[in-house]
């Protein structure tokens, strides 16, 4: 607990923390809110509430996806900025376990990506229950769930994605340019190819795009999850073995 109150008094006394924070929180809401009236005002008055209520958590975790970008940028800078100013040595100083110093860097990043998805959905679901409020949206359906888990894990592996490529290339600049690339130029590069569906696969964008909705299955939800899930979990790992392997030279 006490390299996790270490973290969370650094990531919240660093002024970039509340810069990354913001413009993730105030761009996806924007959008959300501007993307839910253009949807809303297009649907078919026969339209159920069912189909209501879905169709709102969608708008509003395609909102949340748009700010996986500044989380994960927040998570490149994190580390890095530790590298660049050395402070990482006084932080192994007291903490020698580079596990231990990760593992707690990523729960208060996934704690601070969570707040940033309450903050966008809370106000962007309420929003979207007011303009559509002429089809009686209803509470959140069965398959809601499903969106709501697929967009929060997006972002969450997002933040920690840039975690691990801060710790591994141990440079901001780069460790964003690696990000943009798996995020947004390795899928665009893909749709463009006679098999790269199959390279969407295993890439985070398209499992996080269809659980939300956003494009045609192309594999179970299930499978979604868990390639999601290792874009987080791998990366870390691989983070925590070179540390390892460095100290060991």
């Amino acid at each position: 607990m006490s390299a996790i109150a270490a973290e969370w008094i650094k990531l919240r006394t660093l002024r970039s923390t509340w810069w990354a924070l913001g413009v993730g929180v105030l761009v996806s809401l924007t959008l959300t809110a501007l993307g839910a009236s253009t949807v809303i005002a297009r649907w078919d008055p026969a339209r159920t509430s069912d189909q209501a209520a879905m169709g709102i958590v969608v708008a509003v975790y395609v909102g949340v996806i748009l700010a996986q970008l500044p989380l994960g940028m927040l998570g490149t800078m994190t580390i890095s900025a530790e590298y660049a100013s050395k402070m990482i040595d006084t932080t192994l100083l007291a903490t020698p376990s580079r596990a231990r110093v990760l593992m707690a860097k990523a729960t208060v990043l996934s704690g601070a990506a969570i707040v940033a998805s309450l903050l966008i959905t809370v106000p962007g679901y309420l929003y979207g229950r007011f303009v559509a409020a002429e089809f009686h949206p209803s509470p959140l359906p069965a398959g809601a769930w499903t969106v709501i888990a697929g967009g929060t894990l997006m972002i969450v592996v997002s933040t920690l994605l840039g975690l691990a490529l801060g710790t591994i290339l141990r440079n901001g600049a780069a460790a964003t340019a690696a990000l943009v690339a798996i995020l947004v130029v390795l899928p665009f590069v893909a749709r463009m190819l006679p098999w790269g569906e199959h390279i969407n696969r295993v890439l985070p964008a398209y499992p996080a795009l269809q659980l939300i909705e956003q494009v045609p299955d192309i594999m179970p939800s299930w499978t979604a999850f868990a390639v999601l899930t290792g874009w987080a979990v791998i990366p870390l790992l691989i983070a925590i073995a070179g540390g390892r392997a460095r100290h060991r030279s």
